[in-house]
């Protein structure tokens, strides 16, 4: 293998430093990309739901829906959508 002279290894970094300046440019991309996504809205958490449920009118779905999340039974179910 022949030694490398000052002319070969100026143009070894200087592929190493572009090819190192085009990776950081494709993550400040990416990031800005991703910075301007809107985050998924989360979903309402079941006390906020069955409340939903219980001010239309509905409060024996609301009933329903504890019951079918939480494993309660029904007597307790209700009780928790009386007191919201």
């Amino acid at each position: 293998m022949p030694n490398l002279g000052p002319a070969e290894i100026i143009i070894i970094l200087i592929v190493f430093a572009v090819i190192a300046a085009i990776i950081v440019g494709l993550l400040v991309i990416a990031v800005r990309l991703a910075a301007g996504r809107k985050p998924q809205p989360r979903p309402a958490d079941l006390a906020t739901r069955a409340r939903a449920l219980k001010a239309g009118g509905q409060a024996e779905r609301a009933t329903l829906l504890v019951c079918s999340e939480t494993g309660m039974s029904h007597d307790d179910a209700a009780c928790f959508v009386l007191t919201l």
